[in-house]
C-alpha cells in the first residue's frame, strides 16, 4: 500500500481519514487554495483579493459538503452543487464594468468561477487535485501576463498627456486608482499644475496596444478630464 502522503494526494480523503478529520482537513485545504490565488489578486490590488477567493473557495466547498448530506431515496445531492455554479455567476458578474466601448473585471470574474470549481473539486475528497489546480491558475496569471507583455504587441512606448480639472484632488485619486490595475514599471507619470484650477499630467507607457487603449478608455470616462492627447 502505499504511503500516507501520497494517498492523500492520489486518493480521495473521506476514504483516508476517518471521520470528522476528513471534511475539517478539507475545509483548510480549500482555505489554502484560496489563498494561493488570493494573494497574487491581491498583490496586484484587484477587487477579488485574498479574503474574496478564500470565501469563494470555502463557500463552495461547505455547500457541496452540505449536498452530501442530502443524498437519499427523495434527494438529489448534486443539486446543490448545480446553485453554487449558477449563484457563483453573480458573484462574478458583479466584478464586471462596462464603460463606453470597455469591458474590464473579466479576469476576476474568471478567477472567481474557476475557485468555486476548486472548492467543489476539494470538497469532493480530492484535496491533491485543489492544491494542484490552484498553483495552475496562479501560474497562468503570471505566466500569461508576461507572455501578452512581451510577445502579444507588448511593451510599445507611448507618451500622452492629459489635462485634467483636478477637483479638490479627488480627481488624481481616481486617475491613481486607475494606475492600480496595471503595473508600475509599465506606467510612469509626473504631475503638475498648469492654472490654479488645472493640472496637466504626463504620461510615459509601455503596455501593450490593447492595455494602452484601456487605460486611456478609463481615462476619458472621467468628466474632469479636459484633453488626452500624444506628446513628443
Amino acid at each position: 500500500m502505499p504511503p500516507l502522503s501520497v494517498r492523500l494526494l492520489v486518493d480521495s480523503w473521506y476514504q483516508v481519514l476517518p471521520s470528522p478529520w476528513a471534511p475539517i482537513g478539507l475545509v483548510l485545504v480549500a482555505l489554502i487554495c484560496g489563498g494561493i490565488v488570493g494573494s497574487e489578486r491581491e498583490r496586484r490590488e484587484k477587487p477579488a483579493g485574498l479574503r474574496t477567493l478564500m470565501f469563494v473557495c470555502l463557500g463552495s466547498a461547505v455547500f457541496t459538503m452540505t449536498g452530501f448530506a442530502f443524498t437519499s431515496t427523495t434527494g438529489d445531492s448534486g443539486r446543490v452543487a448545480a446553485q453554487v455554479v449558477a449563484g457563483i455567476g453573480f458573484l462574478g458578474a458583479g466584478v464586471i464594468l462596462h464603460g463606453r466601448g470597455t469591458i474590464s473585471g473579466t479576469t476576476t470574474a474568471a478567477t472567481i468561477w474557476v475557485m468555486a470549481a476548486i472548492g467543489m473539486t476539494t470538497a469532493a475528497g480530492h484535496a491533491g487535485a485543489g492544491l494542484g489546480l490552484s498553483i495552475v491558475v496562479r501560474a497562468i496569471l503570471l505566466g500569461v501576463r508576461k507572455f501578452e507583455e512581451h510577445r502579444l504587441g507588448g511593451g510599445v512606448a507611448m507618451k500622452v498627456t492629459v489635462d485634467f480639472l483636478p477637483d479638490s484632488g479627488k480627481t488624481r485619486v481616481r486617475i491613481e486608482r486607475v494606475f492600480a490595475y496595471y503595473l508600475a514599471a509599465a506606467v510612469q507619470h509626473e504631475w503638475t499644475a498648469i492654472e490654479p484650477e488645472r493640472m496637466r499630467l504626463n504620461l510615459q507607457l509601455r503596455l501593450p496596444q490593447l492595455h494602452a487603449r484601456e487605460l486611456l478608455a478609463e481615462l476619458a470616462e472621467f468628466p474632469q478630464v479636459l484633453r488626452i492627447e500624444p506628446s513628443e
